[in-house]
């Protein structure tokens, strides 16, 4: 079984949109759905003193974000198992969220073919 991961550095979102909770809920289900991913639970968005974090987990993956709205950018990160599309949900996520940039990388990850030597003593 495989990983589909894409993560996106987005930058020129205007503050605004980086502070509005609900709207930041309502983003990460519309990724989860154009990179097919199903919700396991309702998102979380909360603003602390380092910004704001968002989270949808879903069955099999998750979308995320993290921004810092006074310098309107946020990192996204989309990954599931199997046939999915997290470049969708991240150009999804830089659509509703306005970005003038996005700079993204994608990966498909999957069995290690070695396994680690453990930490000695």
């Amino acid at each position: 079984m495989t990983f589909e991961h894409a993560s996106g550095d987005l930058s020129g979102v205007p503050g605004s949109r980086l502070t509005d909770e609900q709207a930041l809920a309502a983003a990460l289900l519309a990724a989860a759905g154009a990179a097919g991913l199903s919700p396991a639970a309702p998102p979380v968005a909360k603003s602390g003193p380092r910004g704001v974090a968002a989270i949808l987990l879903c069955h099999g993956g998750h979308v995320s974000l993290h921004a810092l709205p006074e310098a309107g950018r946020c990192f996204a990160d989309v990954a599931g198992l199997g046939q999915i599309q997290p470049q969708r949900g991240l150009d999804v996520l830089a659509k509703r969220l306005g970005a003038r940039e996005m700079r993204s990388d994608a990966r498909r990850r999957g069995p290690v073919g070695q396994p680690l030597e453990p930490e000695r003593p």
